[in-house]
């Protein structure tokens, strides 16, 4: 399974590619989302039993990004912030808005980038490319395997956020 944004960036970590969206403070953003087969129909998400989908996030400084090209970025020396908010402190829903369609949404708040006494890192500087927040999102979609119906599939699908002033 494989998730597009329109107008994403695509960035590599640790030799991971994924999708990479610049936000910035203040901002919030719905994502649709639509799940499709291997020939490009509708993935109907209630069979054979109702998928599930959860979102989470991780928080990271970043010391270092550039842009190679208008379609990637490279980002230098990331570091998984010591103490990560906890998950109530900011807005980051999903849900499935016609599942036998395989639609869906991803909601970013425009808490996500917080205030730090909640423990969400503060961006304060702007147009700066140091010292930025990189938020990796993460979308968990569960399935019941067709190979055994006792068991779920699990993929997780990481999406990059680069949050900048405003």
């Amino acid at each position: 399974m494989s998730l597009l944004l329109n107008g994403a960036k695509t960035m590599t970590i640790a030799g991971t590619e994924m999708q990479c969206l610049e936000i910035y403070t203040g901002e919030a953003y719905t994502f649709p989302i639509s799940f499709t087969d291997s020939n490009g129909n509708a993935a109907n998400a209630l069979s054979p039993n109702a998928w599930g989908i959860a979102a989470s996030a991780k928080f990271y400084t970043v010391d270092t990004v550039d842009y190679p090209s208008p379609d990637s970025v490279n980002l230098g020396n990331i570091t998984l912030n010591n103490t990560q908010p906890n998950a109530n402190a900011y807005t980051l829903q999903t849900a499935f808005t016609n599942a036998s369609a395989g639609t869906a949404y991803l909601y970013v708040g425009n808490n996500i980038t917080g205030t730090a006494n909640v423990g969400i890192p503060n961006v304060a500087l702007a147009n700066n490319t140091a010292n930025s927040t990189l938020v990796i999102v993460t979308l968990t979609i569960s399935k019941q395997s067709t190979a055994n119906a006792s068991l779920a599939d699990i993929n997780r699908e990481p999406l990059g956020f680069i949050v900048r002033y405003q």
